[in-house]
C-alpha cells in the first residue's frame, strides 16, 4: 500500500493494544495444557516455604531455591546461592493459594504478564518513535506496531513464557516497564519517582536483572524528549534521586539474605579461552535473536567455542558499538535500543568471562525489548525511505511475524514435561552428558525405570564427580529390586556426600528392603541430625522402627512427622499403628 493507503488503514492505539496482547495470548495458549517442569518442582510442588505464611518469610532471609533447615550449606550451593528473588516465591504462594497445584492456573497468570509485557512494549516503541508528536509519519505507528508484534510471538521468549520459574524474567520485565512508564508518564516529582523507585525495588526482588532500570529510563528520556526540569544539577537531582528509595530498600534485604556475594566462580576467567567463549556467547545469543532456531535448554559446556560463533559475535558487538556511537546525538531511539538490549547482557557477559557457564534464552527476555525497539526504528526507515513499497515491506514484516509465531507454537509443547523437554534437548545436544542425566531422573520420576538407567550410566560414567546421577541410578537400581547393586551404589554416593541428607535417606530405605533394619535406623537417625525438620525421615525412622517392634520408639518419630505435615496420610495411619501396638488410643 502506498502513504495514502497506509493513512487510511491505521489502527488506532486501543486496537494496536488489544491486537498485540491477543496476539501473544493466542501464540502461548498451549502453554495452559504444560506441566510443572524442571525448577518448577522445587520452587512450586515441593517448596516448603509456601506451606505458611511464616514460613513465606524465608523467602526474604534465604537465596532463592528453598531447603528444609539445615539440609544444605548454603555456601556449597554454587552460584544460586547469589539469587535473592523472595517475590517469586511470594508469587506462587497466591497462586497455590488460588489453584492449588493445578499447573495450569500458573501458566494462565504467566500468559497474561508475558500479554501486558507486550502492551508495555508496544507503549514504549512508540513513545521513543514518537508516534503521538504532531507531524509523526504513520511509518513510525507501522514499525512500532510491527516491533510489539515481534516482541509478543519471539520464539526466544518461550522459555521464559512457557516454563513457570520463567516468571521471574517476565515479571522484572514487566515492573521495569510499568517503572519507566510512571517516570515518562508527567513531569518530574518526588511522588512519581518514589514510586517508580518502588515497582523498580519490586522487579529486583523478582530478579538482578531489573538492576539496569536507572539505564533504560535515561536512554529512554533522551528517545521520547523528557528533559529534567528545572535544568541542571537540581533537575537530575529531582528526577533520579527519589529511584534511590527503591534501590536502598532492596539492598538492605539483599544484604541481610545472602550478603555481598555474587554469581560468580572467583578465579576461574583469569586465563584461558574465556574471552572467546564471551564473543561466542555474544554470537550465540545475538544469533537466537535474527533466527531463533533451534532453541535449546543448555549448550555443552567446557568446549572450545566454534569460529562461526565468535565471528557472529564479534561482527554484532562492533555493528552495536557503531550504532550507539552514531546514535548519540542523531537517534536518540536507536540509542535507546541499544542501552535496552546491550545493558542487561552485560552481567551475563561478566558471569561468562568469569568462566560461569552462562547460555540460557530466557537472558533474553528483557534485552530483546531493544532489539525489537530496534527493528522498529529499521522499519520506520525503510517505510520512510521507499513509501511507495509500503505493501511489499507489510508483507514482508507479516510474514517474518507469522514464521516467528510458527516457531513458537513448534517449540512450546517441548516444555509439557521433563521428559518431552530433556527429550528435545538431548536430541539437539547428544554428547552432552548432564542432559543424559536429566533425562534419567526424569524417567526415574515418571517411573518409566528401566528407561531410566542407560541414560544414567552414561551420566555417571562421564561425571563420576557429580553426586547426583551416582545416586539416581542407585534409587533406580533399588526400584528395580537390585538391592544388591542399590547399597553398594548408595555407599559410594555417601561417601562423596557424607553430609547428603537425601543419600541418607535413600540409603536406610535401600538397606530397610535388604532387611538390615538396624542399620537402617541408623542412616535416619542421621539424617535428622542433619535436617532435622525432615519429615520424609521421621517418617520412615517410625515405619522401620516399627517393623522391629519398638512400636514406642515409632510413636515418637511419626508424630513428628505428622507435626510437620499434617496432611501426610502415610504418616498418620503409622501413628495409629503405632499406637494401637503400644496399647494407647489410637
Amino acid at each position: 500500500m502506498d502513504s495514502a493507503d497506509s493513512r487510511s488503514f491505521r489502527l488506532t492505539p486501543r486496537t494496536q493494544v488489544l491486537l498485540v496482547a491477543l496476539t501473544a495470548a493466542l501464540v502461548y495458549a498451549g502453554t495452559l495444557s504444560n506441566g510443572f517442569v524442571y525448577d518448577d518442582v522445587q520452587l512450586v510442588v515441593d517448596n516448603p516455604w509456601l506451606r505458611s505464611w511464616s514460613e513465606l518469610s524465608n523467602a526474604f532471609q534465604r537465596p532463592l531455591f528453598p531447603v528444609e533447615d539445615g539440609a544444605i550449606n548454603d555456601s556449597a550451593r554454587g552460584p544460586a546461592a547469589s539469587y535473592f528473588r523472595p517475590l517469586a516465591h511470594v508469587l506462587f504462594f497466591a497462586q497455590r493459594a488460588v489453584f492449588g497445584l493445578e499447573a495450569w492456573g500458573f501458566h494462565l497468570v504467566l500468559l497474561l504478564m508475558h500479554a501486558a509485557v507486550c502492551a508495555l512494549v508496544l507503549w514504549l516503541l512508540r513513545a521513543c518513535l514518537k508516534v503521538k508528536e504532531p507531524g509523526a509519519s504513520p511509518a513510525a505507528e507501522w514499525g512500532a506496531l510491527a516491533g510489539a508484534l515481534l516482541f509478543a510471538v519471539h520464539p526466544v521468549h518461550t522459555e521464559s513464557v512457557a516454563w513457570l520459574s520463567g516468571c521471574m524474567d517476565v515479571a522484572a520485565t514487566l515492573l521495569v516497564l510499568l517503572a519507566v512508564r510512571l517516570m515518562v508518564a508527567g513531569p518530574s516529582s518526588w511522588g512519581r519517582g518514589v514510586g517508580a523507585g518502588l515497582l523498580w525495588a519490586a522487579g529486583l526482588l523478582f530478579k538482578e536483572v531489573a538492576v539496569v532500570f536507572p539505564a533504560v529510563l535515561w536512554a529512554t528520556d533522551r528517545a521520547t524528549g523528557e528533559g529534567v526540569s528545572p535544568p541542571g544539577l537540581k533537575g537530575w537531582v529531582r528526577r533520579y534521586a527519589p529511584l534511590g528509595v527503591g534501590a536502598l530498600g532492596y539492598a538492605a534485604l539483599r544484604l541481610n539474605a545472602v550478603g555481598l556475594s555474587v554469581p560468580l566462580q572467583g578465579g576461574e576467567g583469569s586465563g584461558g579461552l574465556y574471552p572467546l567463549h564471551l564473543l561466542a556467547l555474544v554470537g550465540k545469543l545475538g544469533g537466537k535473536l535474527f533466527w531463533p532456531h533451534p532453541l535449546v535448554v543448555t549448550i555443552p559446556s567446557q568446549v572450545s567455542p566454534l569460529v562461526s560463533e565468535v565471528v557472529l559475535g564479534s561482527v554484532l558487538l562492533l555493528l552495536l558499538a557503531g550504532a550507539l556511537w552514531r546514535s548519540w546525538r542523531a537517534s536518540p531511539a536507536v540509542l535507546a535500543g541499544g542501552v535496552w538490549l546491550l545493558t542487561p547482557l552485560l552481567p551475563i557477559f561478566l558471569m561468562q568471562l568469569r568462566g560461569v557457564e552462562a547460555y540460557a534464552e530466557r537472558f533474553l527476555y528483557l534485552p530483546s525489548v531493544g532489539f525489537c525497539l530496534l527493528m522498529a526504528v529499521g522499519a520506520k526507515w525503510v517505510l520512510e525511505r521507499w513509501p511507495g513499497q509500503s505493501r511489499a515491506l507489510g508483507l514482508a514484516a507479516g510474514g517474518v511475524v507469522v514464521v516467528f509465531a510458527a516457531l513458537t507454537l513448534a517449540r512450546v509443547p517441548a516444555w509439557r514435561d521433563d521428559i518431552s523437554l530433556w527429550e528435545d534437548t538431548l536430541s539437539k545436544t547428544p554428547e552432552e552428558p548432564s542432559i543424559h542425566a536429566y533425562l534419567g531422573a526424569s524417567y526415574l520420576k515418571a517411573r518409566r525405570v528401566e528407561e531410566a538407567i542407560a541414560p544414567l550410566q552414561v551420566a555417571v560414567a562421564a561425571m563420576p564427580q557429580l553426586y547426583q546421577p551416582q545416586s539416581d541410578l542407585a534409587v533406580a537400581y533399588a526400584l528395580m529390586g537390585r538391592m544388591d547393586l542399590a547399597v553398594p551404589q548408595l555407599e559410594r554416593v555417601h561417601a562423596m556426600r557424607p553430609r547428603e541428607p537425601v543419600v541418607l535417606h535413600n540409603l536406610g530405605l535401600a538397606l530397610r528392603k535388604s532387611g538390615r533394619l538396624e542399620e537402617a535406623v541408623e542412616r535416619f537417625r542421621a539424617v535428622l541430625r542433619l535436617a532435622p525438620r525432615r519429615a520424609d525421615s521421621h517418617l520412615e525412622l517410625g515405619r522401620t522402627l516399627l517393623q522391629l517392634g519398638r512400636p514406642a520408639e515409632a510413636v515418637v518419630s511419626l508424630e513428628e512427622a505428622l507435626r510437620l505435615r499434617p496432611d501426610s496420610a502415610p504418616a498418620r495411619d503409622g501413628l495409629r499403628q503405632a499406637r494401637l501396638a503400644v496399647g494407647a488410643t489410637p
